[in-house]
Formats: structure tokens, C-alpha cells, sequence
């Protein structure tokens, strides 16, 4: 069967399956799915884990079907199987239906728990995902649109057994849109630095502040001021200790596309206090964001965000490095932010 990533706790109290299927483009949504099937299965009995990552040459028949020899003093096993593309890749897909069809006849001594990313509808409609999802338990575990995640932060937080006030998960919600992940972290963070007390949003503004002076949030608001030399020193900083370019990117490719919308309702005759309401730019940030606005031509913000499209696909490989290295790359974007003319 397949449920929801919100129903997987009673399921698993309910009745406690011989294999699961956690897959879902949010990482952070998966692992903690498996974290759950893992503690039913710890409570079931199941002592022994095995995990494996499906690679070229990949031994099914080993995994499988060794996975289920049992001794008479052996404990129970987990076999974990992690799938990065979520395919079984050849010859994976026949044992995948062998052993999802053999599981009805056979004992309860295994549960086979398999991982993947995001898996879209064509192969969801394929026999192996098919008889995965009938012999088993299938999670799917979506991403968290940009209209939810305020909502999944309150209800994350209610589960924390925090208080709050009700613009504290919307301005939480604004300074990690896109990056589940760090929702979670700056949750958990708030649980320690505010026991027994009622979250405000500027509590959260604060918390964010605290521990961003070389944090991608530090870098953005350095690039909106037009800072050049605390850009280029966050960035070293950032470099430094071994931040993920791709968080970097992400960061600026928010604001400059904001910076766009912003721009394009200027050059329309939209009041600026209601574009900002409209775009949730908060007061704080008001002057920020509009000495940017000032500094940057509608042009501007649109050629800067072509480069950091252009960026996105050097640093995946799929187009020429333009300089050194993505750092250079994300520095001359940095500064070009900041009003520096860079060729």
C-alpha cells in the first residue's frame, strides 16, 4: 500500500511490514522516515542491520536472498538498500518482484527497507515499483511548496513542544524557503535558546542574526548593502569552512529573483510599501532591499540572475567553467550584486 509521510507513525503501530519504500525528492523528510522504521523495528526484534548502496554490479541475488537465511540463535535483520536513482538498474527490477511476490510464503525474519530521491510517475507505474508498493509499505516524501512551509514549521514546532506567536514560522519561513533542512536546524536551535518561552518573530530574526556572520544569510544581506569588501570576506569565510556552493547559489538566486519582481513592479508604478507586503520584505530588511533596488537597474537584475542560472549548471557540469573555479564564479556575481562592474 502507499500513505502519506503524515500517516507512516500510526501505520507503523498498526502493523509493522516486511518492506517499506521511503523515497521523495526532501532528504531530510526521507531520513527521518527512516529513522522511524527503524525504531518500530529495533521495538520488533529487529537487531542485526545491513545496509547497502546499489552500484554498478550490484550482487541482488547476495542482498536478497542471502537476507533471508536465517540461522536458529540469528537475530532478526534490517537490510537497508540505498537507490540514488531510484531505479533498480538491470536485473534489479526481476529481483525486486521475486522477492516482493515470495514475501507472503515467507517468514518474518527480514525487513528489506528501500531508499530513494525523488521517483517520477513513469516509473512509479513499473512493474517492480507496482509490486513493491503491494507486497509492502510505499512513503512517498514530497517537497514542501513555498504556500506550506509556514505551515509545516507551526506544526514542526508544535511537535517540539514550543510556543509561539503566529508571525514567528511565516518570518522563519522566509529566511529558509527552499532549504528544509535548515528549517529544521534553526527549529531545533530555538528549542535550546528559548526553553519555556514564547517564540516572537523577532526572537527568530535574532537567532538567525546570531550565528550568520559567515552564513549565506550574511553574504545576501553584504551583497544588498553594496558591501564589496564584507562580501569578498564572508565569501572567504564561507570557502573557508566548507560551505556547499550550491546553498550560495540558492541564496542569491532568491533574493536577485525578488529583486527582479520588485523592479518590475517599480518600473510599473507599484506603490514600494505594497510590492515589499506583497513580496515579504520585512521592515527590517526594508532599507536593505531598497538601496539595492536603487543601485540596480531592472536589467541588471535580470542579467544577474541569468548568470546565476548559468552558475547552477557549472556547478553541476553542464556548462563551461567561465573562471578558476565556482568560487571565483559566485565571488563576480557577489560583487556585481554589490553595484561592482566585474568583465
Amino acid at each position: 500500500m502507499r500513505i502519506t509521510l503524515s500517516a507512516l507513525s500510526s501505520n507503523l503501530q498498526r502493523e509493522f511490514a516486511p518492506l517499506y519504500h521511503l523515497f521523495g525528492a526532501e532528504i531530510l523528510l526521507v531520513e527521518e522516515a527512516l529513522d522511524e522504521v527503524r525504531k518500530q523495528a529495533r521495538a520488533q526484534g529487529y537487531n542485526e542491520r545491513i545496509r547497502h548502496t546499489l552500484e554498478p554490479g550490484f550482487d541482488w541475488g547476495k542482498v536478497l536472498v542471502g537476507g533471508r537465511a536465517m540461522s536458529l540463535f540469528a537475530d532478526k535483520k534490517i537490510i537497508e538498500l540505498r537507490m540514488p536513482s531510484g531505479k533498480p538498474g538491470p536485473g534489479g527490477d526481476k529481483a525486486l518482484i521475486e522477492y516482493a511476490n515470495s514475501i507472503a510464503s515467507a517468514g518474518n525474519d527480514t525487513v528489506l527497507i528501500l531508499i530513494s530521491g525523488a521517483i517520477d510517475k513513469r516509473v512509479q507505474a513499473t512493474k517492480w515499483f507496482k509490486a513493491v508498493e503491494n507486497a509492502g509499505v510505499a512513503v512517498d516524501c514530497p517537497t514542501v511548496s513555498t504556500g506550506r512551509l509556514a505551515a509545516w514549521i507551526e506544526q514542526r514546532m508544535r511537535n517540539k513542544g514550543l510556543q509561539f506567536d503566529d508571525d514567528a514560522p511565516q518570518r522563519l519561513a522566509h529566511f529558509v524557503e527552499g532549504n528544509l533542512l535548515a528549517a529544521a536546524q534553526e527549529i531545533n536551535l530555538l528549542a535550546l535558546l528559548s526553553p519555556n518561552q514564547t517564540i516572537t518573530a523577532e526572537a527568530v530574526e535574532n537567532s538567525i542574526a546570531d550565528h550568520a556572520r559567515f552564513t549565506v544569510y550574511a553574504l545576501v544581506d553584504a551583497c544588498l548593502a553594496g558591501s564589496v569588501h564584507r562580501c569578498a570576506r564572508i565569501l572567504q569565510g564561507l570557502r573557508r569552512n566548507q560551505a556547499e556552493p550550491i546553498l550560495i547559489l540558492w541564496a542569491l538566486t532568491r533574493e536577485v529573483r525578488t529583486l527582479c519582481h520588485l523592479s518590475a513592479g517599480r518600473a510599473q508604478g507599484i506603490n514600494q510599501h505594497s510590492l515589499f507586503k506583497r513580496h515579504g520584505v520585512w521592515q527590517s530588511r526594508a532599507n536593505l532591499v531598497g538601496g539595492a533596488l536603487r543601485r540596480l537597474s531592472l536589467a541588471q537584475c535580470r542579467q544577474l540572475l541569468r548568470r546565476l542560472a548559468r552558475a547552477d549548471l557549472m556547478l553541476k557540469g553542464r556548462a563551461p567553467m567561465r573562471r578558476e573555479n565556482i568560487w571565483e564564479e559566485i565571488e563576480s556575481i557577489g560583487l556585481a550584486l554589490c553595484g561592482l562592474r566585474i568583465h
